[in-house]
């Protein structure tokens, strides 16, 4: 039987196979020219496809219930290989809590499992720190992440803050997409620095393309768009931006920023607007976390055109399935948490 446990819960609880590449022509990152820059050829420059996985918690219980831990965590794996079937990614991008913890000094560890699940997938990926992924040596783990197979990480510069340019054979830059590391507390003034920094460097390169960025733990205004009556989809939990006092949107804005994905608040998955960015859930993937009887796990797939600046998304089940919410669709569950 599934248990439905809130976050409090969720938090409170003590923790301690190869497929075939998605795509037949593996993209392969040309090298850096910026140190917090990672850049990725796109063959197909009409239509870039996004996979967001998000709040994974490998390992989460491992050390109280361990058989239950690897069950779950194998079911995570054998949902996470056909969504990548499904979905046909360009990319992966994961928006952290991808293991739970640093129970014992084990973060590493579970750090270095993670990722060579993540290269076993084929696909170029992309990662964000989540306030559960936690170590004791974040110096060195910039480096195991940024050599990894099929990695895009180029976070060693700006302690996990980089850029991903997406480009065609021809160097032509088709989007770029801001990960920001929020730590535990939420984009803060050094990751608020970055944006502004980096905007202002890739700007003196070449014309604004389409921009996005991803973080694991949402922006205040997150929580006004629901307020105020303008997100449309589900909201399972209050909106915990933890620090983030509602300064970084504006920041993102002037850098250009359209959309923004986040992760964190497993039973949350909506979609609303302010200052002209779009601020997205991403759909929730890991068994071991809370939240599977109230939102099946899944993924985010987005897709984009470069040359009309848009963006599409839907919420995507492992059994190949979409959700998108209606019109006018706001589905509140907090009253039966």
């Amino acid at each position: 039987m599934v248990q439905n446990i809130s976050r409090r819960g969720f938090l409170s609880v003590s923790t301690t196979g190869v497929m075939a590449a998605a795509v037949a022509d593996i993209p392969t990152p040309t090298p850096q020219k910026i140190p917090w820059e990672t850049r990725l050829i796109i063959s197909n420059r009409a239509e870039l496809r996004m996979l967001q996985f998000t709040d994974i918690h490998f390992f989460n219980g491992a050390t109280r219930r361990p058989e239950r831990e690897k069950q779950k965590r194998n079911q995570t794996l054998d949902d996470a290989r056909r969504l990548i079937d499904h979905a046909k990614p360009d990319v992966l991008l994961i928006t952290g809590d991808v293991w739970h913890d640093n129970p014992d000094g084990r973060g590493a560890e579970f750090m270095n499992y993670a990722i060579e699940q993540f290269a076993s997938w084929g696909v170029p990926w992309a990662f964000t720190w989540g306030n559960h992924d936690q170590l004791d040596d974040y110096k060195a783990a910039h480096k195991v992440l940024a050599e990894a197979k099929h990695s895009l990480y180029g976070g060693i510069e700006k302690d996990g803050n980089y850029v991903v340019t997406f480009e065609n054979r021809d160097g032509t830059c088709l989007a770029e997409i801001f990960c920001l590391n929020t730590r535990d507390t939420g984009i803060d003034k050094m990751a608020q620095q970055f944006i502004h920094e980096a905007a202002v460097t890739l700007d003196t390169r070449h014309k604004r393309p389409m921009r996005l960025g991803a973080f694991h733990i949402p922006i205040k205004q997150y929580k006004d768009v629901w307020d105020n009556d303008t997100a449309r989809g589900i909201i399972g939990e209050n909106v915990c931006m933890e620090k983030e006092d509602g300064t970084s949107l504006p920041i993102l804005a002037a850098a250009g920023i359209q959309a923004v994905f986040c992760g964190h608040d497993h039973v949350n998955d909506y979609a609303g607007s302010m200052e002209g960015v779009d601020l997205i859930y991403g759909r929730t993937t890991g068994h071991n976390g809370y939240g599977t009887s109230k939102v099946p796990k899944g993924a985010k797939l987005y897709t984009l055109d470069p040359a009309l600046k848009t963006l599409e998304w839907v919420s995507l089940l492992p059994d190949g399935t979409t959700w998108k919410p209606g019109t006018n669709e706001r589905k509140d569950t907090r009253r039966s948490s």
